[in-house]
């Protein structure tokens, strides 16, 4: 059986080696900062636009579908905010004026659009040309997003030259 001192300086060496392995030298991770709930009188600042590669949804080998995602954002907030309002997409000829299409929601059509994302809310849209519409036979177009709220404050945000047709007319 070992001794007391033996037993009481193994127990201080033990205790004292895994302190000094708490002591941490160098840059500290930083702390996460605290984000709050988005601000009652969140307003749309700024619209982040993506938007996915144009489909054939109806098999006549003209592209007629494509996936349009939009994080709206205050500037007051780091993460999106889920605003109400209404929110349109135009689809331009590539340096065209005249619409070639466009989708329009509000209300509760425009809210049941919110999927929510890992960073917050995301607006997706599956963004259809009519079958009875002209199709569009355009190289590149332009796709508008417009988000105008109740209170009329407008944000915009543009997608220049998205490949329409993948082969040369």
């Amino acid at each position: 059986m070992p001794n007391r001192q033996f037993v009481f300086a193994f127990v201080c060496l033990t205790t004292s080696l895994l302190c000094v392995g708490c002591v941490a030298d160098g840059p500290q991770p930083r702390q996460r900062p605290h984000i709050g709930p988005q601000p009652r009188d969140a307003q749309a600042d700024v619209l982040l636009l993506n938007i996915g590669p144009p489909t054939d949804s109806d098999g006549d080998t003209t592209p007629d579908t494509f996936i349009a995602s939009v994080h709206v954002f205050d500037e007051r907030y780091q993460l999106p905010v889920r605003v109400d309002g209404t929110m349109s997409f135009t689809l331009f000829a590539q340096g065209g004026e005249t619409a070639l299409q466009t989708w329009n929601y509000e209300g509760r059509e425009l809210q049941r659009q919110i999927i929510q994302a890992q960073v917050g809310p995301v607006y997706r849209f599956r963004l259809q040309i009519p079958i009875d519409a002209v199709p569009v036979r355009e190289k590149y177009v332009t796709v508008q997003c417009l988000f105008e709220s109740d209170e009329g404050q407008r944000a915009q945000a543009w997608h220049r030259d998205l490949p329409w047709l993948s082969v040369a007319r």
